[in-house]
């Protein structure tokens, strides 16, 4: 925190933010390009919404999104879509990182997962939140995976009295990720919160 500014980081759980605002807006009939938001847009809106100290002003110094990557031998179509994609936000003004998708050997009979993406995630949060990085840490998901790190947020917290961490998640699932027995600031996401940030390019078409 310098001369009265609160940074303000966002990490977000690129696919688990569109899977959830699908499920909360859209049916699965919808077109796939509904529920994408432009994460730059959705970090300035969460830095800005925050509460602060009397003086003292958010200002988003990052907005981190981490998502999973289709291989480009076995789904080349898709891993063009997706670096379209991550073009796209790092213009907008986000930083992304990528983790390869891990491809079963039945493949495409059952779907590609993601591995280790909620693992950078985490391991990103709590590493810059020891850094002090940051003065405000937002982590938009609801992956329970990722319950530790903010526990281990809110360990520093107690500690030194920063980094304040806070959640967002969409409102009309009626889930959130939360510390039990500490109280942990949740940014609740309508659907006109969801107009103001989406994103409705349509990354699979080849430009």
């Amino acid at each position: 925190m310098t001369d009265g500014t609160l940074r303000v980081w966002v990490f977000v759980d690129g696919q688990n933010v569109y899977r959830d605002a699908r499920r909360a807006f859209f049916q699965e009939s919808d077109a796939s390009y509904f529920g994408q938001i432009d994460h730059a847009k959705l970090a300035t809106l969460l830095a800005e919404r925050g509460t602060a100290p009397v003086g003292k002003t958010r200002v988003l110094d990052e907005c981190r999104v981490y998502i999973g990557i289709p291989s480009s031998n076995r789904d080349p179509q898709a891993n063009a879509a997706r670096l379209r994609q991550k073009a796209a936000w790092e213009k907008s003004g986000a930083k992304v990182f990528g983790r390869p998708l891990q491809y079963p050997k039945d493949w495409p009979k059952h779907k590609e997962a993601e591995k280790g993406v909620d693992v950078a995630l985490a391991v990103d949060f709590v590493f810059h939140a020891a850094r002090k990085s940051f003065d405000v840490g937002i982590i938009v998901s609801t992956d329970t995976d990722l319950v530790p790190a903010l526990e281990a947020g809110d360990g520093l917290h107690r500690a030194w009295g920063t980094p304040k961490i806070e959640v967002a998640a969409w409102k009309p699932l009626g889930k959130r990720l939360q510390i039990p027995g500490r109280p942990v600031w949740c940014h609740q996401l309508e659907r006109a919160d969801y107009e103001l940030v989406k994103d409705e390019t349509r990354y699979a078409s080849k430009p």
